[in-house]
């Protein structure tokens, strides 16, 4: 047994088919449908006769009012000022408000005939959907389905068209890799670009676009680099060895920290650039911390060189045969008791003094 999932053409709801040519979801449904397809058949037979009705009486009339020729012709007034606006009507103007239609026109004309709406309606699709779907406006639907000849088959107040003769007419939204490209959209609703400003950017800079359908991708990676002129480099960025001495963090945490958030580096030559605001964000206020009681009985090995006109070799030998207490905070410093240093230097911080 075949097996398919269609839409009901009654109620628009989906459903899988018990045999190949099942229209519709139920037996309420087709009973509805049926009901409706007699009243239409009905309204139809009364439309023709008040056609007919409304002709013999017209019959000996050379020209006809709007009013009088749609109701000749068996249409609305709108549909007829449609015609006349299409030029397939040309009406004769009897005074500045006031226009008549000739007779011979009305009579002549066939292409007011409704002609049937072509497509296959076993499986239908709601307009919200394809629009959906396929990444299209209304009035581009609209238009391809009236060079198509398909007029929509309203179901519930929705219109839905054959799912097969759109498929056929349109293609499916396109897939890209998001790593690879910037959709120019994107860019435009981000940046605050025209369209016509991305187009000529892009040729500017030689940056490498494609289309897929009607969708513009730009080239990630020299897209970044392009907007990456050295004063904003300076100014907004900075390199991983700057960002390391600036938030005083080793270069392991640095990486770890940075991949945990999810912050993105732009690689120019041999250097990798992180963005400032970013970097703020993950490592702002996390300046080394401290304590007062360290700050005032303890002195850092840098300070403690220039204090003592010391070499750093010297420095770290008798420190360690002395073993001067040194205590290490955050930022990696290590610090070293003043008193013994003093001592083991023979400089007393009291009074300055050999």
């Amino acid at each position: 047994m075949h097996i398919v999932t269609k839409t009901c053409s009654c109620c628009g709801n989906t459903f899988t088919t018990d045999i190949p040519r099942q229209t519709y979801c139920s037996v309420a449904c087709r009973n509805t449908q049926n009901t409706r397809i007699k009243r239409q058949r009905k309204e139809a037979r009364r439309a023709r006769a008040e056609v007919k009705e409304a002709r013999a009486t017209l019959e000996g009339k050379a020209h006809l009012s709007i009013t009088e020729a749609a109701k000749f012709l068996g249409v609305s007034r709108p549909t007829l000022y449609a015609r006349i606006n299409a030029g397939e009507l040309q009406p004769v103007k009897v005074s500045s408000r006031t226009v008549r239609i000739p007779m011979e026109q009305l009579k002549a004309d066939s292409q007011l005939t409704p002609q049937p709406s072509k497509g296959d309606f076993s499986v239908l699709i709601s307009k919200a959907e394809v629009l959906a779907k396929y990444n299209i406006s209304e009035s581009w639907l609209m238009r391809k389905m009236k060079e198509e000849g398909i007029r929509p088959r309203i179901i519930k107040g929705k219109a839905h068209y054959p799912k097969k003769d759109v498929d056929r007419m349109f293609k499916p939204k396109p897939t890209y890799n998001a790593d690879e490209w910037y959709n120019a959209e994107d860019l435009m609703k981000s940046e605050g670009f025209t369209r016509k400003y991305l187009s000529s950017y892009v040729r500017e800079k030689k940056i490498d676009c494609k289309r897929i359908g009607r969708t513009m991708l730009v080239d990630k990676k020299q897209w970044d680099r392009s907007r990456l002129f050295q004063g904003d480099i300076e100014k907004n960025y900075l390199t991983v060895d700057q960002a390391k001495k600036h938030y005083h963090l080793g270069q392991q945490t640095f990486y770890d920290k940075v991949k945990a958030a999810g912050i993105e580096g732009i690689r120019t030559g041999v250097f990798v650039y992180y963005k400032i605001a970013d970097l703020d964000r993950l490592f702002k206020d996390k300046t080394p911390k401290i304590p007062a009681e360290i700050r005032r009985n303890y002195m850092r090995s840098g300070d403690a060189l220039k204090h003592y006109h010391l070499g750093q070799k010297r420095f770290s030998e008798e420190t360690r045969a002395a073993g001067v207490t040194k205590v290490k905070t955050e930022g990696n410093y290590v610090w070293y008791k003043k008193d013994e240093l003093d001592k083991l230097f023979k400089k007393i911080s009291d009074n300055g003094n050999n």
